[in-house]
């Protein structure tokens, strides 16, 4: 890669923590898992809890055969959005669940064959470094970000839209499920036909298989005329089948030959159609649970390609995002209608450059008043106590409820400003120091949230000792997510936050339970740590004391 500079390899932690120092710009790190160096420069430095638990050789032997991974740990402390691809030649490491963990770029097993490695590296390294330098677009409709995350997810999808297999959407309601099927799968699936997107829970069981189908005359009391269904409308194009879970068990069959076969029959004819979809599913439920308890054919779940399902993170799970996500959805719901009309009143009477035309006039949000008058530009200022309680709300109603409450906001802030411009502002517009900062009031924020906050977990919902008194008896939700090892993160989130709030973030009390070892608060960090759960922000949900 000529156009970009290669630097040293680093022999141990401390000339890469070195290297990263002197070279702020480093755009990918290579890692490999295995470090055969000397027992001075393995990670962690304190390694008497290790030699404690057995034969020190052996130990050591482990830390060297998984240093990349104590090394990755590290990096992901002080650079958590660096990409880094994790490798390794040897085939008795496993990558996957670990990389994971560590929220690494991308990982590899090596070949040992220059060509074909040489190959795959440089097609994972370029993908990567394109990426990093590509902007989103203005107009596109989800707000991806910069995170490792969700960069691997675009990918994936972008991936899945190409490929003629179905896609299954998981994540909460408005995650953006409907949003990624019209506008990003359907885009980039190449396909000429229409978008048909069908939310079954809105729809009728007696009459859901007609909807889907199609009817012919006469075929039932009431049709009295034939109709097509959604499948004909979406033949060479993308239909989308949101809850798919609320599909009946004959109904669930009939959607199986489609798959299978691309043919369907039409509700009262004898008539095959043939028909050609790219099928994108969508739904809030468990469907593998569904399958277990006979509410969903195992048939039809293995056909709509669940290795593949891809998982949507909540607003709450993109905290790294959250300012980039505020800056963008503030953005949007700046050029609706009514919003972007006072933003462009505001700006009239103020003396600020209005787009010709009418058109909507850009805005900003910021934490601090910026440096300079901008007059084609309005800035709104949240403050710093506004901003951490918008990034630490449940949101759960995710990106849709966000976006709802920011141009609810972005209007009362406005209204008032532009309907009493005389009483507020200076008769002169000259004499306005700075017209292109409108200051957000903490108390409309509050007033805002405050109807639509979660009631706290009743007292049924925290942990009770186990019959045996061994133990805490504790209920929790399995999400869907895109390996096991996330699904066992996530549950291990779940009972690490459940403990933390019912012994009022008291590590050692924590570590008593678990570990029966009250002095081992710091290990019970340093794991919640990992898992992304920041005792600051557990402390702030909790409340004062």
């Amino acid at each position: 890669m000529p156009e970009h500079e290669l630097l040293p390899p680093a022999r141990n932690y401390r000339e890469a923590a070195e290297t990263l120092a002197r070279h702020r710009g480093v755009d990918l790190v290579l890692l490999d898992v295995h470090f055969d160096i000397p027992e001075a420069d393995l990670l962690p430095e304190d390694k008497a809890e290790l030699f404690a638990k057995g034969d020190r050789e052996r130990a050591l032997d482990r830390l060297r055969r998984a240093q990349g991974l104590h090394i990755l740990d590290r990096l992901r402390r002080l650079h958590p959005d660096l990409p880094v691809i994790v490798m390794t030649s040897r085939d008795d490491l496993p990558l996957e669940a670990d990389a994971e963990r560590l929220n690494a770029q991308d990982y590899t097993y090596l070949l040992d064959h220059e060509y074909l490695d040489a190959r795959s590296l440089r097609l994972q390294v370029e993908a990567i470094l394109a990426r990093r330098v590509r902007p989103q677009a203005i107009d596109e409709p989800f707000y991806w970000g910069e995170s490792a995350r969700m960069d691997a997810l675009r990918r994936r999808l972008g991936i899945l839209a190409r490929g003629r297999l179905p896609i299954i959407l998981l994540g909460g309601t408005g995650t953006g499920k409907s949003l990624l099927a019209r506008e990003f799968i359907h885009g980039r699936s190449q396909r000429a036909g229409p978008f048909v997107a069908v939310d079954l829970s809105t729809i009728p069981n007696d009459l859901m298989g007609a909807h889907l189908f199609g009817v012919i005359k006469g075929a039932y009391t009431g049709a009295t005329a034939s109709r097509e269904g959604v499948l004909a409308r979406a033949h060479g194009g993308t239909l989308f089948l949101d809850e798919i879970g609320n599909l009946s068990l004959e109904l669930q069959k009939q959607l199986l030959v489609v798959l299978q076969d691309g043919r369907y029959t039409p509700v009262g004819s004898i008539d095959e159609r043939i028909v050609d979809i790219k099928f994108v599913v969508a739904t809030n439920e468990n469907l593998g649970a569904m399958v277990q308890v006979g509410r969903f054919r195992e048939d039809l779940y293995m056909r709509l390609n669940p290795a593949t399902a891809v998982v949507l993170p909540s607003l709450r799970e993109r905290g790294d995002d959250f300012g980039a996500l505020l800056d963008a959805f503030v953005a949007r719901v700046g050029k609706e209608a009514y919003n972007r009309d006072l933003v462009l009143q505001y700006a009239s009477q103020r003396g600020l450059q209005t787009p010709p035309g009418g058109g909507p006039m850009p805005i900003a949000i910021t934490r601090s008043v910026p440096p300079r008058l901008d007059t084609k530009r309005l800035h709104f200022l949240v403050h710093p106590s506004s901003f951490k309680a918008l990034r630490d709300f449940e949101w759960p109603g995710n990106f849709r409820q966000f976006e709802m409450f920011l141009s609810n906001l972005i209007t009362l802030t406005l209204v008032e400003l532009v309907d009493q411009a005389e009483l507020v502002e200076p008769s002169d517009p000259s004499h306005a120091i700075r017209p292109d900062v409108v200051p957000i009031l903490p108390r409309v924020v509050r007033d805002l949230l405050r109807p639509i906050e979660m009631p706290r977990a009743a007292p049924g919902d925290t942990p009770q000792p186990d019959d045996d008194g061994g133990g805490l008896r504790m209920t929790f939700v399995v999400r869907p997510q895109e390996s096991l090892n996330a699904v066992s993160c996530d549950l291990e989130r779940q009972y690490m936050e459940r403990l933390f709030e019912n012994y009022g973030g008291d590590l050692g009390r924590m570590a008593e339970v678990l570990l029966r070892d009250a002095g081992a608060g710091r290990k019970v960090q340093l794991r919640m740590n990992q898992l992304g759960l920041k005792l600051r922000k557990l402390k702030r949900r909790r409340g004062p004391p």
